[in-house]
């Protein structure tokens, strides 16, 4: 039997002693690591935290200021019409100023932290239409700082009064069973449906106290079923949204060639964002959307001379950039009316034919449609559409007319006995008094004056002021051509059945046609479209792709960041 002596085991116990005394010093520094680990990353948490609520906090000045600024130059932009100058743009200059219509440094505090906003520079852009804002804000969160630069773009483009097929700048009216507008329609006014209108699309109504109007849809229309609208509406018309259905296309049950395009096994669904969907509904109270009102030509001329806008015919040059005086455009198709970009016509322009080519017809005075307007070669909108993406570029180099006018835009022989049904619509009460701009007083469209402010008294059967060229008196409707010259190339109301184009007037959009087929759409502030038959409106989504292309006229558009940094 082995033996333990006292003195051993007193030892060992010593061991353990120092052993557990290591031991605890050492969980004691993975405590403290632990807690110094977790101290750091609860910093590095805070900073971090910091820094995005600072970069937040310089972002809410940016955005603050470029709002304030949009407000305050949409007053100074717009004259009570809605005209407006180039010119204006100078606004942003004075900013820099001694005395600017808004004061830098803005600051502001938020719950998570404060900014301050600065100006650096301004800078013209392209044409003198529009100006680049160069802000820098400083955005402090706790003891974090950063410091953010943004350009911010005031320009124009494109109205937004051309995402419609029918626009209306007063009352809109839909009456009759055989109108259909395979797009979205809009007043600034109320919206009046009678008689089952079919509409393919969405209705809108403006709140607008100016006109009376409580912003209200009146009545109903009929709409097309997804399904119906495939089947029916025309190639031109806008395609269905989706352009292709998600089901079995050859109905034989199994994924066929061409259902299944990028091989994931599942049947293809192509959207198209500004197809139709087989809804129609109606939205009350809008707000007002403003016209691009027509004032001084000026800016489009230095716009069509700039882009080397052309009108040919027969290989000759018949209008560069800017023509003064009237002009008949008869396009055949042997002898179509070529344009390319836009063009300026200082008085009235008169039209009918096949047209070719992309751009956009500015008139000093009215446009007289004369007979049916067709494109070369129009856009087609296959339904449904198995690759929207490649059709969209088909279309986008296919023929396109816009033409506006700062008068009105007339379609039909006014001379014909039929007219007399046609100047009903077209004078009090069934119009009414609005304001102008002084520009207009060169067509005879400032009758007198409210509170500072030109007016024309609504009444556009009555004489303008000027002549015709057999110096009898003219009327607004009515072309700058003696009466048998004007006749003698008009075509019989009951033969205008079709225009291609985008039209769009300051005053008002009439006239006497038959069953006609609108392929683009129509803007207006008054409009009395008397028709044989049926009138069909289409959409032409183009517009919403490629609006600066075809040069239709402009607005002021909402200010864009271009470019952003942190410094």
């Amino acid at each position: 039997m082995f033996g333990v002596s006292k003195k051993h085991i007193q030892d060992n116990n010593g061991f353990i002693m120092i052993s557990s005394y290591v031991i605890l010093l050492l969980l004691t520094g993975l405590v403290v690591a632990g807690s110094i680990r977790a101290y750091n990353t609860s910093k590095l948490t805070l900073r971090s935290q910091e820094s995005l609520q600072a970069i937040y906090a310089a972002q809410s000045g940016i955005e603050k200021v470029k709002q304030e600024l949009e407000i305050l130059f949409s007053a100074h932009f717009y004259s009570p019409t809605g005209a407006w100058s180039i010119s204006s743009f100078s606004w942003f200059d004075s900013l820099l100023s001694e005395s600017p219509p808004y004061s830098f440094p803005v600051t502001g505090t938020l719950a998570t932290g404060s900014y301050t906003v600065s100006i650096i520079d301004v800078q013209r852009i392209d044409n003198g239409d529009g100006r680049d804002v160069i802000l820098q804000a400083q955005g402090t969160s706790g003891s974090t700082t950063k410091t953010i630069q943004a350009v911010i773009r005031y320009g124009l483009k494109a109205s937004k009064v051309f995402d419609y097929t029918y626009f209306i700048n007063n009352f809109g009216w839909f009456w009759g069973s055989s109108i259909t507008a395979n797009g979205d329609v809009r007043s600034n006014g109320d919206f009046s449906f009678r008689y089952n209108p079919k509409v393919n699309g969405n209705a809108y109504a403006a709140y607008n106290p100016s006109l009376g109007s409580g912003g209200n849809v009146l009545g109903t229309n009929r709409y097309d079923s997804w399904s119906t609208y495939l089947a029916t509406a025309p190639s031109i018309a806008r395609p269905g949204n989706p352009t292709a259905p998600s089901e079995d296309l050859n109905h034989n049950g199994i994924l066929d060639t061409g259902e299944d395009t990028n091989g994931n096994g599942l049947l293809d669904t192509y959207e198209f964002e500004f197809g139709y969907d087989g809804t129609s509904s109606q939205y009350n109270a809008q707000e007002v959307v403003p016209m691009p009102y027509l004032g001084d030509l000026d800016y489009y001329k230095t716009v069509v001379t700039n882009a080397g806008g052309q009108i040919k015919q027969g290989g000759s040059v018949i209008v560069d950039a800017v023509l003064e005086g009237d002009i008949v455009l008869v396009g055949t198709p042997s002898n179509p009316i070529e344009i390319n970009g836009p063009v300026v016509i200082t008085g009235d322009v008169l039209i009918k034919g096949v047209v070719k080519g992309q751009g956009t017809i500015y008139a000093g005075r009215n446009v007289h449609i004369l007979g049916n307007i067709t494109y070369d070669d129009p856009p087609v909108w296959p339904k449904p559409d198995t690759n929207p993406e490649q059709t969209l570029q088909e279309n986008q180099s296919k023929d396109f007319l816009g033409l506006a006018a700062k008068g009105n835009v007339v379609v039909g022989d006014y001379t014909d006995s039929s007219w007399n049904y046609v100047k009903n619509y077209i004078k009090p009460s069934f119009t009414g008094e609005y304001p102008v701009d002084d520009t207009d007083s060169t067509n005879g469209y400032v009758k007198y004056y409210k509170n500072g402010l030109p007016y024309f008294d609504g009444n556009y059967t009555n004489y303008d002021g000027g002549k015709k060229s057999d110096g009898t008196n003219r009327r607004y409707y009515e072309s700058s051509l003696d009466n048998y010259s004007f006749s003698s190339l008009s075509e019989p109301y009951y033969q205008i059945t079709r225009i291609d184009a985008f039209m769009y007037t300051n005053h008002a959009f009439t006239g006497r046609t038959g069953s006609l087929t609108i392929n683009g759409g129509i803007v207006s502030r008054d409009e009395a479209i008397i028709f044989s038959g049926s009138i069909t409106m289409n959409y032409d989504p183009r517009i919403k792709q490629f609006s600066d292309t075809f040069y239709l006229p402009k607005d002021l558009s909402e200010p864009e960041v271009v470019a952003w940094k942190e410094l």
